[in-house]
């Protein structure tokens, strides 16, 4: 156990320190498929909305778009996506990615290890714990602009 300061009153600190946890967590039990926590968000959502846009998946995993394309170009060199002009809203100028094939076997693998790390979570904080950090994580969408 860490410890503890004056950063400990910061939600800022205290969410960041939990994410790069949790993120360590899920990422060891990525490694071995050599796929990162945000490539398997990427894929997870490629695979429910199809066609999704360099805007709308940087919307919905909420990260910058220098961000995200620096976890997609691997994901296209090896295969794994594909992008399109102008497949998403017939914008020539857009972006849209589909997963491949291979992109489908790579994400069905990162299934298995993402449901390992998933429950090796909720055994050390507690199924209950577990889904109400999610339900309360998943309701803040704070206004950076303001």
């Amino acid at each position: 156990m860490r410890e503890r300061t004056g950063l400990d009153a910061c939600n800022c600190f205290a969410t960041r320190q939990a994410a790069r946890h949790i993120t360590r967590l899920y990422e060891r039990h990525l490694a071995d498929i050599h796929l990162t926590a945000a490539q398997f968000s990427i894929l997870f959502v490629l695979e429910e909305k199809p066609l999704a846009s360099m805007a709308q998946l940087a919307d919905f995993l909420v990260m910058d778009r220098t961000t995200l394309l620096r976890a997609v170009r691997p994901l296209e060199r090896d295969g794994l996506i594909t992008a399109k002009r102008g497949a998403g809203d017939g914008d020539p100028r857009q972006m849209a990615f589909l997963l491949t094939a291979t992109g489908r076997d790579k994400l069905k693998k990162a299934m298995v290890r993402w449901a390992a790390a998933q429950s090796q979570f909720e055994s050390q904080v507690g199924a209950a714990r577990a889904a109400r950090l999610r339900k309360d994580l998943l309701f803040l969408e704070v206004d950076a602009s303001v």
